[in-house]
This record gives C-alpha cells, sequence and structure tokens, in this order.
C-alpha cells in the first residue's frame, strides 16, 4: 500500500450520480509530501464527485489553517485557507495533465489520486504575499532588518518594521519646495 492510497477515488467503481468524499489533512499529510513548503496543517476538504456516463466532474471544497513563514520576520504564521476547484476527470489510455482543469487517467485502473491536486490547491490559496498582522512579527527579527533598509514611512510592505516610537527622517527642503508646484492654476 503507497502512502498516498487513501486519496484515490475509485471513479470505475462509482455508481453514475453524485458522491461526498471527506478528508481531513494534518500535519501528517503534509510530512508525506517532500520539498514542499507548507510542513504543517489543518484542513477539512469535501470532495463532490458527479459520475456521469463519459466523465466524472470533482468539485473541492478546502477550509481550514496551514503554517506557513512570514515573509518579513521568516517566523511560522497561520494562513487561514478557504478555497473551492473544479476538476474534470475523464477516461483515456494513459495519465495525461494538461494543466487545465482536465485530466485524463487510464480507464484500466479506474482511479484518480487527488494528493497532488489537494496540495496544490492549498498552496494556491496561500496569498503572494504573507506576513504577520501588524505588531506579530518578531521583533528581533524587524529590529535587524529596519537596520539595513531605507523605508518610506507611508510603505505599507514594511508598516510595523520601524521602531514605533522613531520619529521620521528630516525632508530635505528641496524636496518641500517642489511640493507646491503643479498645485496653482
Amino acid at each position: 500500500m503507497g502512502k498516498f492510497d487513501q486519496y484515490n477515488i475509485q471513479l470505475k467503481a462509482m455508481n453514475i450520480g453524485k458522491s461526498v468524499i471527506e478528508y481531513h489533512l494534518d500535519n501528517s499529510f503534509f510530512a508525506l509530501l517532500e520539498d514542499v513548503e507548507i510542513q504543517k496543517g489543518d484542513i477539512h476538504v469535501k470532495v463532490t464527485v458527479d459520475k456521469q456516463a463519459k466523465q466524472s466532474e470533482l468539485n473541492f471544497e478546502l477550509e481550514g489553517k496551514v503554517i506557513v513563514p512570514c515573509d518579513r520576520c521568516l517566523e511560522d504564521m497561520v494562513q487561514p485557507i478557504k478555497t473551492e476547484s473544479h476538476l474534470i476527470v475523464r477516461f483515456g489510455k494513459e495519465f495525461k495533465d494538461d494543466g487545465d482543469d482536465v485530466v485524463v487517467v487510464p480507464e484500466e485502473q479506474g482511479l484518480i489520486n487527488v494528493s497532488w491536486f489537494l496540495y496544490e490547491f492549498i498552496e494556491l490559496a496561500i496569498p503572494i504575499k504573507h506576513v504577520h498582522p501588524f505588531g506579530q512579527c518578531n521583533r528581533g527579527m524587524s529590529d535587524k532588518l529596519s537596520e539595513h533598509i531605507t523605508i518610506d514611512a507611508n510603505d505599507e510592505d514594511f508598516t510595523g518594521m520601524a521602531d514605533e516610537e522613531s520619529a521620521p527622517a528630516d525632508v530635505d527642503p528641496r524636496w518641500e519646495a517642489l511640493k507646491g508646484l503643479g498645485t496653482e492654476n
């Protein structure tokens, strides 16, 4: 028995119509995957399989949380996940994933393993930028980063990075003189 066999959906053995399959993805699921960013999580998955004569439609609902590194301080943070995905599965001679929402699986096997699809759906639900809410980043790392970067006080990417008590840097008077240009008509 393979380590991902519990994520096999036996399409050929299913009756025509709708069926529901549920999974609970916890830390052990993510530990089975190799070389992935997400190592911990707690996700509930509901798969609604609508088997038809020539194809099956799989609708996935995923909800829960994963632990990912904060882009700002590199400490672990909780990232909520709530997403829906869709997959059409057809039978053919050999496995084929065109990258769209259509997958061809060998008819003689009559099954699809959804473990990697589940991981991809979770990965795609994580925002490109994942950072702690204001004030929750590792203070030591934030202070170190602040020493090595120059930031604009209005830059949203680094809000909360600088010392909250520090005053804004003096503005070059030449810039102050330019502020009024173009506003008079």
